[in-house]
C-alpha cells in the first residue's frame, strides 16, 4: 500500500512508496475481478472518475458491483439535470460601436464608456467561473466536470488573455460536450474556438505572415509532445492553418488569407488544410501515446509505466480515438486500482475544495470565496500560469501552498460567521499548537443575489452527529477509524491514528455521544485529519 510522508518544515518533500507487485497487474488494463470489488476502491473509484462522495454515495456503488458502478459515472447523459447560467451584462451582448459613433463621442465620453464595458466584462467573467466552481459542487454528474476539468488543463487559455467572458463560457462548454466523445471532433473544435484563436493568436494568421503559436501548440501540448515534430512541421502546419478567424457569430474560414499551397508535413506532401493536418497528427503514433500518458497521469498515477502506456493508447487507436470506452476499461482495470494508483496522486486545489464539500457533504456557501481560496493554493481557475497550465504533483504542496490549503478545509469544517465556530477552532488550536486564532476563509456576508453567484451567505458548520449516530459510532476509536476509512486514500499510520484517538477523547475511554462539546471535538479532530499528508493524497 502506498504510503505519502511528508515533511513539514522549511520544505516540504513528498515521498510516495509502494509495495513490490505483479508486473501484469500493475499495467493491466485487464478487467478487476468482482471479489476485489469493496468499499475502498468504489471510494477510488469516485474520488478519481469525480471529486469523491458520501459515504452513501460509495456504498451504494459498492452494491451496484464494478461494471455498473464505472456505467453509472461514465455514462452521465442518462442523468438529467439542469444548472441556471450565468448571468451575462446586456452591455456585452449589444454590437460594439461603430467607429463613428465612438467618433462622435467626447474623450471623457470614451474613457466612461471602455470603463464601463471593463467592469462588464470582468463581472460577467467572475460569474462564469463561479458558475462553473457551482457545477462541479452541485453535479449529479461527476465525471462530466471532471473530465472538462482535465481538458481545462490540457487545452489550457487564460482570461487575462482572452478578454472575453463569454469567449471563456463557449470554451468551457465545447469541452464538456466533447468530455468523452471523440478526441478528432474535440481538436477540431478547439481549433475553431474563439477563445483559443485569441489565446495563441491564430486569428491573425494569414497567407502574407503565418503566425506559428498555435501550429507549436497544437504539436507539442495537445498531440504529440515534444519530439515528435520539427521546425519545419511548425512552419507547414502554421500554413496549413492560415485564414482561420472568427466573428461577432463564431467561426470563420477567410478564403483570401488561406494559403492554398503544397506543404509536407509529417513526412507527408499535399496541399493540406488545417482539418488535414488534424487527420495526420491522429494517424501519427505519438498522438495515442501522448493522450494516453495525460489521460493516465491524471487518473491512475504520476510517471506511468510505458507497458501501461501502450497499452491504453493501443485501445485508443482501436477504438478510433473514441473516449468513452476508454475510460470504462480504465476505470474497470487491475491497473487501476492497484496500490502503485491508490493514494499517489496529489490532489490539485480544485480536487481539494471540491473533494472536501463533497465528501463531508456541506455546502460552499461563499463561491467567490472558494474560487480565492484555490487561487490562494496556487490554481485559479479559467486562468493557467501560461499555456503548459498547471505542473501539479508535489508543487501542489510546497511551502508556501501547504497552510493556505489546511486553513481552507477549515472554513468547510468550522463555517464561518458565527462566534462558536471561532470558539472550536480556537480550542483546537490550543490543544494542538500555540498560534492564535486565525479568521476563517470562508467568513461571508448575509447577502445573496437570487441571480449571482458572487454574493456571500454565512458558510454553516460541519455537523457530524447525524453521522454518528445513523453509524452507531461511540467510541473514539470507531469515530477515528470511520472518517479515516472516508475522507483518506491511504491508511493513516498507528501513531497520527492514536494522536487523534486521544484528541477526541481527553481524560475518558469514550467519546459521550450528548457531551456538549462532542460536536466542536470531532469537528477538530476532523480538521487535524485534514490537515495530514494522507489528507493531501488521491
Amino acid at each position: 500500500m502506498i504510503r505519502p510522508r511528508v515533511l513539514i518544515g522549511c520544505c516540504i518533500g513528498l515521498f510516495v512508496a509502494g509495495a513490490a507487485a505483479d508486473d501484469f497487474t500493475s499495467t493491466s488494463l485487464g478487467k478487476l475481478h468482482k471479489k476485489f470489488w469493496d468499499y475502498e476502491k468504489a471510494a477510488h473509484l469516485l474520488r478519481r472518475a469525480g471529486f469523491g462522495g458520501s459515504p452513501e454515495q460509495v456504498r451504494k456503488l459498492v452494491d451496484m458491483g464494478l461494471a455498473a458502478a464505472v456505467d453509472s459515472l461514465v455514462d452521465y447523459e442518462t442523468i438529467e439535470w439542469n444548472i441556471e447560467p450565468p448571468p451575462i451584462a446586456p452591455l456585452l451582448l449589444e454590437p460594439p460601436p461603430s467607429r463613428d459613433v465612438l467618433r462622435d463621442l467626447s474623450e471623457d465620453e470614451r474613457r466612461e464608456f471602455a470603463a464601463k464595458r471593463r467592469r462588464a466584462q470582468q463581472r460577467t467573467f467572475e460569474e462564469v467561473r463561479l458558475w462553473w466552481i457551482d457545477r462541479m459542487v452541485h453535479s449529479p454528474r461527476p465525471f462530466e466536470e471532471k473530465m472538462t476539468l482535465f481538458w481545462h488543463g490540457h487545452f489550457t487559455s487564460g482570461y487575462r488573455e482572452v478578454r472575453n467572458p463569454i469567449f471563456m463560457r463557449d470554451q468551457n462548454d465545447l469541452l464538456r460536450e466533447n468530455a468523452v466523445g471523440n478526441f478528432r471532433d474535440l481538436l477540431v473544435g478547439i481549433c475553431k474556438d474563439r477563445a483559443m484563436l485569441v489565446y495563441l493568436d491564430n486569428r491573425s494568421n494569414v497567407k502574407r505572415k503565418p503566425n506559428e503559436n498555435f501550429a507549436r501548440e497544437l504539436m507539442e501540448l495537445f498531440s504529440l509532445g515534444v519530439g515528435n515534430y520539427t521546425e519545419n512541421d511548425i512552419k507547414a502546419a502554421a500554413r496549413a492553418f492560415t485564414g482561420w478567424a472568427f466573428d461577432r457569430n463564431g467561426f470563420v474560414f477567410r478564403a483570401r488569407q488561406h494559403d492554398y499551397g503544397r506543404k509536407k508535413f509529417l513526412g507527408k506532401s499535399g496541399k493540406w488544410n488545417g482539418l488535414d493536418i488534424i487527420d495526420i497528427i491522429l494517424d501519427h503514433p505519438a498522438c495515442s501515446r501522448f493522450l494516453a500518458r495525460n489521460l493516465l497521469e491524471f487518473y491512475c498515477r504520476p510517471k506511468p509505466e510505458r507497458r501501461l502506456v501502450e497499452r491504453l493508447a493501443g485501445l485508443i487507436r482501436k477504438n478510433d480515438y473514441d473516449l468513452k470506452p476508454v475510460m470504462k476499461t480504465l476505470f474497470m482495470s487491475r491497473a487501476f486500482y492497484h496500490d502503485d494508483s491508490r493514494g499517489s496522486l496529489v490532489k490539485s486545489p480544485v480536487e481539494l475544495l471540491i473533494g472536501t464539500a463533497r465528501q463531508l457533504g456541506v455546502p460552499i456557501n461563499s463561491l467567490r470565496q472558494a474560487e480565492r481560496a484555490m487561487a490562494a493554493m496556487g490554481q485559479e481557475v479559467m486562468q493557467p500560469p501560461n499555456v503548459k497550465g498547471w505542473d501539479g504533483g508535489a508543487k501542489w504542496v510546497n511551502t508556501a501552498m501547504i497552510f493556505n490549503r489546511y486553513n481552507f478545509v477549515s472554513g468547510l469544517v468550522y463555517g464561518g460567521g458565527r462566534d462558536r465556530n471561532r470558539r472550536d477552532r480556537a480550542q483546537t488550536d490550543r490543544r494542538t499548537t500555540d498560534r492564535p486564532d486565525e479568521p476563517s476563509m470562508m467568513m461571508m456576508s448575509d447577502t445573496m443575489s437570487p441571480k449571482s453567484r458572487i454574493e456571500n451567505r454565512p458558510q454553516p458548520p460541519y455537523d457530524p452527529l447525524q453521522e454518528l449516530t445513523e453509524n452507531g459510532l461511540k467510541s473514539a476509536e470507531e469515530i477515528v477509524d470511520y472518517y479515516a476509512r472516508h475522507l483518506l486514500a491511504v491508511p493513516l499510520v498507528s501513531d497520527k491514528r492514536q494522536l487523534l484517538i486521544d484528541f477526541l477523547k481527553p481524560g475518558s475511554g469514550k467519546a459521550r455521544r450528548k457531551s456538549p462539546g462532542k460536536a466542536a471535538r470531532v469537528r477538530g479532530m476532523i480538521h487535524l485529519m485534514m490537515s495530514t499528508p494522507e489528507y493531501q493524497m488521491n
